[in-house]
């Protein structure tokens, strides 16, 4: 056989046989349906000249303005909305109270220490401090590119090729071919910015190390109980009694074990107290209502009022009964409001009789599974939370393969918070179903990240006023607005929708992971951090910059992998000042939205009056604070960092909007995490956010170099020679070892980001043998409910367990009839606990037609 016939160049060609297995990506059906264009909408930018890019921006300041001068204006006023950590918390939590200046927050916001926010948790900690680098790397970075490079860029263009226009002029593409050796600054520079930000990761990486062990192997963190309680999975059916999982581990860590807590069957409990916390906000309800009829009769004794009040009737809400799916061991809840019985043609029953009638049936059904629990008669799941005597054993516990046979003890997650704990994930089963499961959503949210870009392709045919008012012909008045005000809309209207399309789909993100099945919350939002960043970076960069199709780049990525520094090159730098605009309105948006808060200022004086009508209602109102969600919050840094560490040498001015953004961002965090946010965390992952923010970083340093690499090789003189060879193999070899350096680095701290070094000292060794003088005590076996509780053997069990009889809270009206009100239904419910109208007020307001209800104290059966 002659090699004619055979080429030697084709037999290493594998663009056919990978189109062969692959060939729905080279479909021209699959393209056209992903694809409006072939090129990112952020090129529309091009060329951008600075008055239009001041238009653009002029609009979202004076609308961040005036935000922030209502905020100014109302924080004195509604300090329970601004301030509220300086009112709604315990006396012992409350900070100082801010001065009422109108600026006068300013100052003592910035002048805290970054490292006060330690008190706050690490995570919040170190989301201060990410933003707090990444501000002085820009500024460093930033100021030393723009005096340099700025320079070069703006005389680098020559007569013969005077191609960029405006703000392009500023960036690396105004070069020209006869001035193509300056091109040697932007390759030094690049080196500077690369080994710069190596350094800067080093360095906090090992300062996270540092300040998280630190933190962690703290007395004040050492007294937790969570500190020293693990959870472990797969615990086979031999082994779920107390003594045989002692017995178990005395093997291995003698006299380690102080408690043992099974995950009992829950679901039929939980029912009945959820069904009591509804009956009981109903109640108390209804006892307001009447109240509030007795108030305006202004006459007569409380039996004389009740005689002249129409009983309240009404349908009762309907639950039905919970259905199981087995496939994937998801019990599912339906309660339909009571107006369904209309269609039944259901008789109305008196609303406080059928809440005391559910009370006595439902407590009845909750004391019946607490003595079953007492009596070791409900099912055990296959997980267990053991408590350690002492954060060293538990580490060790964690850190050992537990069991020599395969899906036997083979997970456990420490620092196990019970009020962090997904209850409906963890008691599911490892069986088949629920693993294709995790691997559908997965897939989901593959899909989602992929085909976000025809909403996005979409939004770049906004800034085209013709197909705008095609699709929208209302907006023909448009036509009316002078040219100028015309641009600045449209070149503001696509950021903007952009961001609005981000907030949706991370909506769609927590919804999706929570059915991966992670046991805790915490889990949970490691593993939103993971995949929002992901989202973000190719849909808010990567698709906006290169191209609106992923097929596009998907293609050139199988045909010739290597070409991706050329198509960095080529599409990076006419995207740049798109980002000017887009960072900037987005800084200015989320500063004025996040400080202000109208939508909840809006609320609170709106929708929530007219649903907040018990005392109860008011205080879980006011008392709760915003819980900041981590997972959601790194990945927006990450992505913004890694922005300007890709364009800091293609168009240096990035690092002025960079340094914008962040700056706001930082003033509001200090603010906000001080006196807004709650100091309660219970999803706290002790800090393993900061260390994948910080790797992800390396995704704007990978762009940074391809780009360089494409635009050292392209680079031709006049001549028509490359002149960059040797730097752009340079460059090559710079990616190489960012991509080893970026390996070694995970590997060498990847064990630090969730385990703890033992160290065995004296106050180690004191506490240990503290725990075991008391271990005897806790093995004791309990034959009441009393005991059970007196021992906290149900701190770590479903709170449903816990759940105490409630006590009724009404308002205080000043003549006794709620106190009446109160005797009555103490005769009336069994199982209630009492009530009390202390801490509660109601009284007439206006001409007697309305009431109104204030407190001063939390409810008597707050805990």
């Amino acid at each position: 056989m002659s090699l004619e016939v055979f080429p030697v160049r084709d037999v290493y060609n594998y663009t056919e046989l990978t189109r062969s297995y692959m060939g729905i990506f080279y479909s021209d059906r699959f393209a056209k349906f992903l694809n409006t264009t072939q090129t990112g909408h952020a090129h529309s930018s091009s060329g951008m000249q600075f008055s239009i890019l001041v238009k653009s921006i002029f609009t979202s300041l004076c609308l961040c303005s005036l935000q922030l001068t209502l905020f100014c204006f109302f924080r004195p006023i509604f300090k329970s909305l601004y301030q509220p950590r300086c009112y709604c918390v315990p006396n012992d939590e409350r900070m100082d109270l801010l001065p009422s200046g109108f600026l006068s927050w300013v100052i003592p916001t910035m002048k805290h220490n970054i490292n006060y926010y330690l008190s706050l948790g690490l995570d919040a900690y170190f989301l201060v401090r990410f933003i707090h680098i990444l501000l002085l790397y820009f500024i460093c970075v930033g100021s030393m590119n723009i005096l340099i490079l700025i320079p070069l860029n703006w005389s680098g263009s020559s007569s013969k090729n005077p191609s960029q226009t405006g703000l392009d002029k500023l960036s690396l593409s105004n070069i020209s071919p006869s001035k193509i050796e300056r091109l040697n600054i932007h390759f030094l520079m690049s080196i500077f910015t690369i080994g710069l930000f190596h350094w800067l990761i080093v360095y906090e990486l090992q300062s996270f190390v540092k300040i998280r062990h630190s933190r962690l192997l703290s007395d004040f963190h050492k007294s937790k109980i969570s500190t020293n309680t693990i959870l472990i999975k797969n615990v086979p059916e031999h082994l779920r009694n107390y003594e045989a999982l002692r017995d178990l581990f005395q093997l291995a860590l003698p006299g380690c074990i102080r408690n043992i807590w099974f995950l009992y069957e829950f679901s039929h409990i939980n029912d009945e107290v959820q069904d009591l916390a509804d009956t009981l906000q109903i109640l108390e309800l209804e006892e307001i209502l009447q109240l509030s009829k007795m108030l305006q009769n202004k006459d007569g004794s409380y039996q004389k009022q009740t005689q002249k009040v129409n009983e309240i009737m009404f349908h009762p809400p309907i639950q039905l009964n919970p259905f199981v799916i087995p496939v994937i061991d998801r019990r599912v809840r339906i309660k339909l409001p009571g107006w369904f019985r209309y269609l039944c043609l259901s008789p109305k029953v008196s609303q406080r009789q059928w809440c005391i009638d559910s009370f006595g049936m439902k407590l009845q059904a909750i004391d019946m599974w607490k003595q079953a629990l007492v009596d070791d008669k409900i099912k055990k799941h296959n997980r267990v939370f053991i408590q350690f005597n002492s954060q060293r054993e538990a580490c060790i516990a964690h850190q050992c393969l537990l069991s020599q046979y395969q899906g036997n003890f083979d997970k456990s997650i420490m620092e196990t918070n019970p009020k962090d704990v997904i209850w409906s994930n963890v008691v599911r089963e490892n069986s088949i179903g629920c693993l294709i499961e995790r691997y559908f959503v997965t897939i989901l949210l593959i899909c989602l990240i992929i085909l976000y870009v025809i909403p996005v392709s979409f939004i770049g045919l906004f800034s085209h006023l013709p197909w705008l008012i095609q699709i929208l012909p209302f907006l023909k008045w448009m036509y009316a607005l002078p040219e100028n005000i015309r641009e600045t809309i449209l070149s503001l209207l696509p950021s903007i929708l952009l961001s609005l399309l981000t907030e949706l789909v991370l909506g769609v993100f927590k919804f999706l992971i929570y059915f991966k099945g992670k046991p805790t919350q915490s889990e949970l939002e490691l593993d939103l951090q993971i995949w929002y960043f992901a989202f973000l970076f190719v849909q808010q960069f990567l698709v906006v910059t290169i191209s609106t199709s992923v097929t596009v780049v998907f293609k050139q990525l199988i045909d010739q992998p290597t070409s991706i520094p050329v198509l960095l090159a080529t599409n990076l730098p006419k995207a740049a000042t798109f980002f000017f605009s887009y960072i900037s309105v987005k800084a200015l948006t989320f500063c004025g939205n996040s400080f202000l808060r109208i939508d909840q200022l809006i609320l609170r004086y709106t929708k929530h009056k007219l649903q907040d009508k018990t005392p109860r209602q008011i205080f879980t109102r006011l008392t709760s604070l915003l819980k900041v969600r981590w997972g959601s919050v790194y990945p927006v840094y990450s992505v913004y960092g890694s922005i300007g560490l890709a364009y800091c040498i293609i168009s240096p001015l990035i690092s002025v909007f960079i340094v914008f953004f962040l700056s706001l961002s930082l003033l509001y965090y200090k603010y906000a995490l001080r006196y807004i946010y709650s100091h309660v965390n219970n999803s706290e992952t002790n800090g393993r956010l900061y260390p994948i923010a910080l790797l992800h970083l390396f995704s704007g340093v990978y762009c940074l170099e391809c780009c360089m690499i494409g635009t050292l090789f392209l680079s031709r003189n006049d001549n028509g020679r490359c002149p960059l060879k040797l730097q752009g193999w340079i460059m090559s070899l710079i990616l190489l070892t960012t991509i080893c350096f970026h390996i070694t680095l995970y590997g060498r701290y990847y064990y630090y980001f969730s385990n703890l070094p033992i160290l065995e000292d004296k106050s180690t060794s004191q506490e240990s043998q503290i725990h075991r003088r008391h271990a005897r005590v806790d093995e004791c076996d309990s034959t009441s409910v009393d005991e059970y509780y007196s021992n906290l053997k149900l701190l770590m069990l479903h709170p449903s367990y816990s759940y105490e009889p409630p006590r009724i809270w009404l308002p205080d009206d000043g003549q006794g009839l709620s106190s009446a009100q109160i005797n009555q239904l103490e005769n009336e419910a069994v199982g209630l606990s009492g009530g009390t109208n202390k801490g509660a007020k109601i009284k007439l307001v206006g001409r007697g037609w309305s009431t109104k209800i204030s407190i001063s104290e939390a409810p008597p059966d707050f805990k």
